[in-house]
């Protein structure tokens, strides 16, 4: 399965984009401009338009704030719709040339794609809810190349903490449905299209309007349950973080009045809940943080003639053994008919679901008591095995070694220029450190810092086992090490690689360009971004807005955050050298200025140094480099302050047992998928072909000798020990 996703993040220039398909290794950054006004006019009109239907109207509950009434025809809410297209379509299709790259890697990744008889998933990952509300499937890019995939969005990051796949042990599969508080709602059909999964082999178990006790004694069942269904009024929060359900007339929960229950059936093995109620973007929200995987939620308020139809053509596709995305997809798309009374209803069912968690099928619940699938194949009928014809093989060998002779005469006969070099090939890893063919040369490196707890443990092994492969890491005299100063030294031929700890940037890509040469990069870790204060500092936590705020001026003393009365004294390295400080400016103070407060320090170990002898002192960097070091203390980070993650194995050890025993990085916490707040991947740089019309032939030689370089490098850092050496410096490695 190919997975493209697109996170979508706020920064001073509007939204920073970071499209990632990892499948094909191809990764690129743009920005988009901030919504336009236009939009979120024409949206907030349409949701006015929309919710002010009659039959929508009808769903809403009592205790929901009711919308002001408004003399709103259909036909006023179509036209919201088209305009709510159009205006979509303006934003994602401008000629911004930062957005640009994006957009275009996106009909690449397509075209790429288009051969291959697999899934595609397409997840949109914004944590902004207006974004999230967004009908992304109407961006005709998606609908011109992406045209049977539904666009997903991304589930919270920790949602696969737990890697164990569980399913029930149960010879069915089982499905558990609630029926809720349900006035001026139909649910009997919405169950009986469930009731009829039993003639596919399921065991449908149902409450009618459960108290609290049933619902929970239901969830705790010690078989579990495959498939959780909830039908009849629920609702969230206009910021789409909280939700909840109506049991019956009394009882109105949240996800975390009964979360103890919902997890242990998703321990159990739950694999998709349906909220087939209004409004439940703030359910799968709870959900996700409760590390379900997989959710199917409604937008907005939905009709209940579209709830039941909805229900009905979506397990007609996914008991045929379709995808949960495809079946999705498919499902949707039959509510096409109901745009005349409700426009816009085909943009109500919306799946949440993590990035890389396994395709779901009907089949794939219960693996063990099904036959295999099924695989069509091009060939209706096998070649007859006929006996082979001795002359004709004959007179083709001697053939074929004529045309040979004459190509390869062609060939010797006149010069031949240097062909550009292939993108470095990805093989299956090694499982020796030693099988790895490596060149018997001497190579000159430079760039991130980041790197050098990866680097010390490599170069030490590679010297004993390779002693013939010899790298040499350099540096300018005049100018700190860093990323930037890696990628330029790379540019002017002083080095044959470099290390960066941040991708490459539009200007070094432009930069390249200029001089006739394609840069790559090839991603070989996960770093997390560790905080370090003073261990005399009463604080152990920062959201990434107090860092953002401390970072830019806009706190200024302890005080503010419930520590001592002391001036705020922030340490960073050069933002021109050193990509962290990059990576931070761009991700944590979203492109803001750094306070004026701000002091320059050399390096990591000055910064350290300062924090100690500074009370009021603050220093981020590379978690590799602070974690361990008992002078100073690590700080729990996170988005939000009842999401606190630490980047360090706990619990913390403090002073003077970190001097024997020092802390080391939690690196499962690393993982794209987990909680820790702020991660970067760590990237080989290297020089992929000449571009040049004229090209300079000895230049492009040592252009493919570095190449051969690069590709024996990150193979001997992709095979089981190579990893391994990876995870001792504190990283993750990236498979």
């Amino acid at each position: 399965m190919a997975i493209v996703k697109l996170k979508i993040r706020e920064s001073k220039e509007g939204f920073q984009v970071d499209l990632t398909a990892r499948e094909l290794y191809i990764e690129a950054e743009g920005y988009l401009p901030p919504l336009p006004p236009k939009l979120e006019t024409s949206f907030n009109n349409w949701q006015l338009a929309y919710r002010e239907i009659d039959a929508v109207r009808s769903v809403f509950t009592s205790t929901q704030v009711r919308l002001t009434p408004k003399n709103i025809t259909k036909y006023s809410s179509a036209e919201y719709t088209t305009s709510v297209k159009d205006s979509l379509n303006q934003w994602l299709n401008c000629g911004d040339s930062k957005w640009l790259p994006v957009r275009d890697r996106l009909i690449a990744i397509a075209q790429q794609l288009h051969h291959k008889n697999e899934e595609i998933r397409v997840i949109i990952d914004a944590k902004d809810v207006k974004l999230r509300r967004l009908p992304w499937q109407e961006w005709n890019l998606f609908e011109e190349h992406y045209p049977q995939v539904e666009i997903a969005l991304s589930a919270a990051k920790n949602t696969l903490k737990q890697t164990k796949y569980t399913i029930p042990q149960s010879s069915k599969i089982r499905v558990l449905v609630a029926v809720g508080r349900s006035d001026g709602i139909n649910t009997q059909e919405d169950l009986e299209v469930i009731k009829d999964l039993e003639q596919h082999g399921a065991e449908v178990v149902c409450l009618m309007q459960p108290n609290r006790k049933e619902l929970c004694e239901a969830l705790w069942d010690e078989q579990g349950y495959h498939i959780f269904i909830f039908t009849g009024h629920s609702g969230s929060q206009e910021n789409g973080h909280i939700g909840w359900i109506e049991l019956n007339d009394t009882d109105r929960l949240s996800i975390e009045e009964f979360k103890e229950a919902l997890k242990q059936a998703i321990n159990k093995g739950l694999q998709l809940a349906i909220f087939n109620s209004c409004d439940g973007l703030g359910l799968a929200s709870q959900l996700a943080h409760l590390h379900l995987s997989r959710c199917i939620v409604m937008r907005e308020p939905v009709p209940d003639r579209v709830a039941v139809e909805f229900l009905k053509y979506f397990f007609k596709e996914f008991t045929r053994n379709q995808s949960l995305s495809t079946a999705l997809n498919k499902a949707r798309k039959q509510l096409e008919h109901f745009n005349l009374d409700y426009p816009g209803a085909v943009w109500l069912p919306t799946i949440c679901i993590a990035p890389n968690v396994r395709s779901l099928t009907w089949k794939s619940l219960n693996p063990e008591n099904v036959a295999p699938v099924e695989v069509s194949h091009k060939l209706e009928k096998p070649l007859p095995k006929d006996k082979p014809n001795i002359k004709v093989l004959i007179f083709i060998c001697l053939f074929v070694s004529s045309i040979a002779g004459i190509l390869a005469w062609n060939w010797f006969s006149k010069p031949q220029p240097i062909q550009p070099i292939a993108k470095i090939p990805t093989e299956k890893p090694f499982a020796q450190f030693a099988s790895v063919n490596v060149p018997s040369a001497k190579f000159n490196y430079g760039g991130s810092t980041t790197w050098a707890p990866i680097t010390k443990l490599l170069n030490k092994k590679i010297n004993r086992v390779h002693p013939q492969f010899q790298l040499e890491y350099k540096r300018r005299q005049q100018e700190e090490p860093g990323s930037g100063t890696g990628i330029q030294m790379l540019l002017n031929k002083e080095l044959d690689f470099s290390l960066s700890s941040r991708n490459l940037t539009t200007s070094e890509l432009e930069d390249a360009k200029k001089l006739g040469i394609n840069l790559q990069k090839i991603p070989i870790a996960v770093d997390a971004i560790a905080v370090a204060i003073n261990h005399s500092i009463n604080i152990d936590e920062l959201t990434l807005k107090e860092l953002e705020k401390i970072y830019t001026g806009r706190i200024r003393n302890w005080q503010e955050l419930g520590g001592p009365n002391l001036a705020i004294k922030p340490y960073s390295r050069s933002k021109e050298v050193g990509g962290t400080v990059e990576f931070f400016y761009r991700n944590v103070l979203r492109g803001e200025k750094f306070s004026n407060s701000l002091e320059i320090v050399r390096d990591t170990t000055q910064g350290i140094r300062k924090v100690s002898q500074n009370p009021a002192g603050i220093y981020y960097g590379s978690a590799s480099e602070i974690v361990n070091q008992c002078r100073v203390k690590t700080v729990k980070l996170g988005n939000t302050k009842d999401n606190m993650v630490a980047p360090y194995k706990q619990p913390l050890i403090l002073p003077p047992d970190c001097e024997q025993k020092p802390n080391q990085v939690d690196i499962d916490k690393l993982s794209s998928n987990d909680e820790y707040p702020i991660t970067r991947r760590l990237y080989v740089i290297y020089k992929h072909s000449s571009i040049n019309p004229d090209p300079d032939l000895t230049e492009d030689f040592k252009i493919v000798k570095a190449a051969k370089a690069v590709e024996a490098y990150t193979k001997l850092l992709k095979t089981d020990e190579g990893k391994q050496l990876i995870k001792e410096a504190g990283f993750l490695p990236v498979n």
